[in-house]
């Protein structure tokens, strides 16, 4: 290699290098764009619809969002605050919490002594006010970062809307703008990629929506008519954690019962019971026809990607590996596989040489392929 060639490379590697780096340090911003476009395309065919009944695309596209807005408001406000009084009055008493522990160990500890006939110990008091103690230590000194962390969410939800009202405007001109980097030969499959793949993410939030609905409205119900407590708390906690693939349903179910047992074991009972019974409804019906009309991929590969996610980003990387894996699918079938597919479905091999099917003979106009004399042996 000469001094220029040289040169050229090394300027190739460090724009690589910068620009992973660029890309590493906006990787929050990044994720909170996807998360716009994926909601926006949610809402996408309702403010289509309102559209069509005459209202301007902008009170459209804000009469949508405002919605959203507000049925955020309301289930906050109905169930925060039950879930906040109660951590704090835990808080600010390390022997209640305590307290309430032991009685549901030791209802526990009877209850299986009853069914298996002999004697149940799970653990000794002590360990468990210790314990108690600890974490509520933890917690005192982590609360003003838990408050911080509250105070950057909710910027970051505004940022959210902002970006999703703009990419709602500003959605033909970008999807223009992508396909004209591509060339001519593959643009017109770049832009249906690109609405395929806007489809999909809008088809799975809608999907994951219904399905948080779904669970949470029909928790609160029975829970309702059973005279459980806190009952739209608790199916607030199984309806929002359905959200998250895969692992999501269960973690709602421990978090629920536990917050119940902590009030009464019958109640933790109810709410077990209840959830688990909606939790089949939802796992081998309403799941996975969502993952399969949104996503289309193998479940291995579902789990895969929802474990990845959360190890690199939380639940938020969770939520959005979903989209991100259909994304890559729709790349990968559209650019890769389907041009390989067409490229051999035009011969075949018969003796080692190229036989063309009849209906892909060449026209008069055009130029008969050659069989070389590399090609006969």
């Amino acid at each position: 290699m000469n001094s220029r060639q040289i040169f050229t490379a090394t300027l190739t590697v460090l724009a690589g290098l910068a620009t992973g780096y660029i890309l590493l340090m906006s990787l929050k911003i990044l994720i909170t764009l996807l998360i716009a476009i994926i909601i926006a395309s949610a809402a996408r065919p309702l403010i289509t619809r309102l559209i069509q009944m005459r209202l301007p695309p902008s009170l459209a596209t804000l009469t949508i969002y405002s919605g959203m807005i507000l049925v955020t408001l309301i289930l906050s406000v109905a169930v925060l605050p039950p879930l906040i009084n109660q951590f704090a009055d835990y808080l600010g008493s390390d022997w209640r919490l305590a307290n309430r522990i032991i009685v549901v160990k030791n209802w526990t500890e009877t209850s299986l002594t009853q069914l298996t006939g002999q004697p149940v110990v799970l653990t000794d008091s002590e360990s468990i006010r210790t314990t108690t103690a600890e974490i509520l230590d933890n917690l005192r000194a982590t609360a003003p970062d838990m408050l911080d962390d509250v105070g950057s969410g909710f910027l970051e939800v505004i940022l959210v809307i902002v970006m999703g009202i703009y990419w709602l405007t500003a959605r033909e001109k970008s999807i223009e703008f992508v396909t004209h980097l591509i060339s001519g030969k593959y643009r017109d499959r770049a832009r249906a990629a690109l609405l395929e793949i806007e489809v999909s993410m809008g088809a799975y939030m809608r999907g994951i929506i219904f399905v948080a609905l779904f669970v949470g409205i029909a928790n609160f119900l029975v829970l309702l008519v059973l005279q459980i407590p806190n009952a739209i708390t608790f199916a607030f906690i199984m309806g929002i954690s359905t959200v998250i693939p895969v692992v999501g349903s269960g973690v709602g179910v421990l978090l629920a019962t536990m917050f119940a047992l902590l009030g009464s074991p019958l109640h933790g009972l109810a709410v077990f019971g209840t959830s688990v019974v909606i939790l089949q409804v939802e796992v081998h019906y309403l799941t996975p026809r969502t993952l399969s009309r949104s996503i289309g991929v193998d479940p291995l590969l579902v789990m895969v990607a929802v474990f990845i996610g959360f190890a690199m980003y939380g639940v938020v990387g969770a939520i959005i590996s979903m989209p991100i894996l259909s994304t890559i699918n729709v790349l990968l079938r559209d650019f890769i596989i389907a041009p390989r597919q067409e490229a051999v479905a035009n011969y075949s091999l018969e003796q080692g040489l190229p036989v063309f099917r009849t209906a892909d003979f060449p026209t008069p106009d055009q130029p008969i392929p050659i069989v070389s004399e590399n090609m006969k042996t």
